[in-house]
């Protein structure tokens, strides 16, 4: 018989606290930061003038020549991004803890911080002028791009072309693409007589192909559809992020993550959108059909639960998904190689139009002013025995004229086997 001896082995802890699970800043190796010098610390809003390009013409001696008029516009960059994050630690839990909480804290408030520039930056992607899609790399236009091995040097020559066709500079050409397509590049180039790097130097830039610098991010816009066009079965599943969602028979959720599949398909579809897009610091409203965005949907005792405080973190700070409301279907946004499944009986409920959005662009295409660097504060509590840690954040973004012409919009399919 094995001895019971559970009262005399002792609880060990470690003296660090669990990794925090943020991406490194990247933007900064694409964005343009000069304007930061023009603002100066002051004002929010900057101005860019648009000259008109002067005509050529030929010219017959002896003649008078036409002259043109010189016109202007401007385009403004607005810093009005302001994020903030606070955590209070009381006295009695600073002294009897085996870390130091404030550090902790205010690094994971940093770390989040550089995560939303990451985002705000790469989310200019849309407004690239250029664009390409499956059919730049041999396949059918209009859909999103299937990569594989065989035809993914096909998007840094088409990318290549859109660019040379405006003239713009081949110094400084940087492809921001997520881990699955770094994937492909490096079992494409495994064999060549190339040198791919594993390592990451300062800038964030994993190696040099084709003329490219290669930014691996997990920061790029993602976006998916799940049809839900008949009413899930108790105990059916969908997964975003790695983070799962179960239904449950009408008006019986109890557990984290768990959905009601209510009388309706509308009805069903509300409260999995609400359970995916909860945040507690937002206000409680009535869920109904008709609700385009259930994120203000409070947990209800029997419509929904809302997840793990690690899936929510997952979720709303990490990938920072987002969940629409649709009649018959519902789709999410957010940032990152996202993977999504699915576990619904019904053959109808999928998902579909899984995509990424990588950039193909010139250095300096995005312009970005950090007005106020993250920053931390810590004051203590008038009325308890605790310090309160503060942090801030103010930025503005903005995608002018001139550098969307130097970005290309690259449309993958994040659906096929090597997403999955």
């Amino acid at each position: 018989m094995a001895n019971s001896l559970t009262s005399v082995s002792p609880y060990i802890w470690a003296r660090e606290a669990q990794k925090s699970l943020y991406v490194g800043l990247k933007a900064m190796t694409i964005a343009n930061t000069t304007l930061r010098d023009t603002v100066a610390g002051e004002g929010s809003l900057v101005y860019r003038q648009i000259v008109s390009y002067p005509a050529s013409s030929v010219y017959v001696p002896g003649t008078d020549v036409d002259t043109t008029a010189v016109s202007s516009s401007s385009e403004s960059l607005s810093i009005g991004t302001w994020l903030q994050s606070t955590a209070k630690i009381d006295d009695t839990e600073k002294r009897q803890s085996i870390i130091d909480l404030a550090v902790n804290q205010s690094k994971k408030m940093m770390e989040a911080h550089n995560n939303s520039i990451d985002q705000a930056v790469f989310a200019e992607v849309s407004n690239a002028q250029w664009s390409m899609d499956d059919g730049n790399v041999g396949g059918s236009s209009g859909s999103n791009a299937s990569l594989n091995t065989s035809h993914i040097p096909l998007a840094f020559i088409a990318a290549d072309t859109k660019l040379d066709g405006v003239d713009a500079p081949r110094a400084g050409r940087t492809a921001v693409v997520g881990g699955h397509f770094v994937g492909l590049l490096k079992l494409q180039q495994a064999g060549r007589n190339t040198v791919f790097g594993d390592g990451v130097n300062s800038r964030g830039v994993v190696t040099n192909l084709f003329g490219w610098d290669i930014l691996q991010v997990n920061n790029l816009p993602y976006s998916a559809k799940l049809t839900i066009s008949t009413i899930p079965t108790a105990a059916d599943t969908v997964t975003i992020a790695g983070v799962l969602f179960t239904a449950v028979a009408n008006n019986s959720a109890a557990s984290a993550g768990e959905f009601s599949i209510a009388g309706q398909v509308a009805d069903s579809i509300i409260y999995l959108v609400a359970a995916i897009n909860y945040n507690s610091s937002k206000t409680a409203a009535t869920a109904s059909p008709t609700t385009a965005e259930a994120g203000t949907i409070a947990p209800a005792a029997t419509s929904f639960v809302d997840v793990s405080a690690e899936n929510r973190f997952m979720l709303r700070d990490k990938r920072r998904v987002t969940a629409r409301y649709a009649t018959t279907y519902l789709t999410i946004s957010g940032y990152g190689d996202i993977v999504v499944a699915e576990g619904l009986s019904p053959a109808a409920n999928v998902w579909s139009a899984q995509k990424q959005l990588s950039l193909f662009c010139v250095k300096g295409c995005i312009d970005i002013i950090v007005q106020i660097p993250p920053q931390i504060e810590v004051l203590r509590d008038p009325d308890q025995f605790a310090d309160i840690t503060k942090s801030l954040i103010g930025f503005g973004k903005k995608t002018y004229a001139d550098g969307a012409r130097e970005m290309v919009r690259f449309s993958i399919d994040a659906s096929t086997v090597d997403w999955t």
